[in-house]
């Protein structure tokens, strides 16, 4: 008992190490993770766009290129406002933070030292307050539910991509961590134009031949019969999401918050674990179920706000609903690009 009393004392102000721990190992991985795609998708594309190949291209290689090429730019261009929308509103909700803390202690933002950001972290509740905002009232539950529940279908088109191209877990590794750590329409982006760059008449230019089947050689070893496991359905992850969702706002004060928060993480993998099925049928009828769970909490939401507080949750909300709101906005705007065309 002397162990857990010493953690749950070292999880709770005003010795949160570990709360403070988690909320800024967030942030160093989730620039960590981000940083690797770039660099990743950089190289790829000077190897495609400007490797000593790509000077014997045919015109129809070069129309192919200019296409794909104008399709990963919009998708960088989306990606660069996906990242400087959560920079903003995660900073936002750490200056927030700060001076709600400053407040009582007579300090201010000229008054700021390294000491009194240690006692900051150490004295509240970062990850917790985040995670509390999300859910306050009506109208950021309502934002916080369309926000996850579409990322729950992001991770479920970005698994299906993933299996079509036969791309390895080490490869996905980057985008299935970015997605887990940062709101998903930044994670979406950049895998749309990885699957851009990977796509089949790219990477006949990208390198000769010879090298190509070189690498396959390399990269793929003997041929070994890949396990199979019976995949569930998807409809029960998906009812488990939606029914977390749902009990979050009734539980915000209560101990199994935390965990029931960090339990709607760990669904929203499942995707990409490879035990779950991702038929279209499957998908359907989990976009039936996940409509009703927002309606119904539409319904209930309407008890205490209307359809215009609701709406307007997004400019009222805290740093946290903005977050996570506009970024789901971002996602519906790279849905409908998706929609418009581009070969993927």
């Amino acid at each position: 008992m002397y162990g857990l009393d010493a953690l749950v004392a070292r999880a709770t102000p005003p010795y949160n190490v570990l709360g403070s721990t988690l909320f800024l190992s967030y942030i160093v991985l989730a620039l960590y993770f981000t940083t690797s795609i770039l660099l990743s998708l950089y190289r790829q594309y000077i190897a495609i766009f400007f490797s000593a190949n790509a000077a014997k291209d045919d015109k129809k290689t070069e129309a192919i290129k200019s296409v794909r090429a104008r399709h990963i730019n919009i998708y960088a261009f989306l990606s660069s406002i996906s990242f400087a929308t959560l920079s903003y509103h995660m900073l936002g909700f750490l200056i927030a933070s700060y001076t709600n803390w400053a407040g009582p202690q007579g300090l201010w933002e000229t008054d700021m030292t390294i000491e009194s950001l240690k006692s900051w972290m150490l004295e509240t509740s970062l990850f917790e307050s985040f995670a509390k905002e999300l859910v306050r009232d009506g109208p950021s539950t309502a934002w916080t539910q369309a926000a996850i529940v579409g990322t729950w279908f992001w991770n479920i088109w970005m698994a299906g991509k993933a299996s079509e191209r036969r791309f390895d877990r080490k490869m996905m590794f980057p985008y299935i961590m970015l997605g887990q750590i940062l709101p998903v329409s930044l994670t979406v982006s950049l895998f749309v134009i990885q699957l851009h760059l990977s796509s089949s008449d790219l990477q006949s230019s990208a390198a000769p031949a010879s090298e190509k089947q070189a690498d396959t050689a390399n990269t793929n070893g003997p041929n070994r019969p890949k396990k199979t496991y019976k995949k569930t359905s998807l409809t029960l992850p998906t009812i488990l999401l939606n029914a977390s969702l749902i009990a979050l706002p009734r539980l915000r004060n209560h101990l199994v918050f935390i965990p029931l928060v960090l339990m709607t993480r760990v669904i929203l993998l499942l995707p990409h674990s490879g035990r779950v099925s991702l038929r279209g049928a499957d998908v359907m009828q989990s976009i039936s179920i996940s409509g009703g769970f927002v309606v119904a909490n539409l319904v209930i939401t309407r008890k205490a706000a209307g359809w215009r507080d609701v709406a307007r949750g997004l400019w009222t909300g805290g740093q946290a609903v903005k977050a996570l709101g506009w970024d789901g906005n971002l996602g519906a705007v790279v849905y409908v690009v998706l929609g418009w065309g581009g070969g993927v």
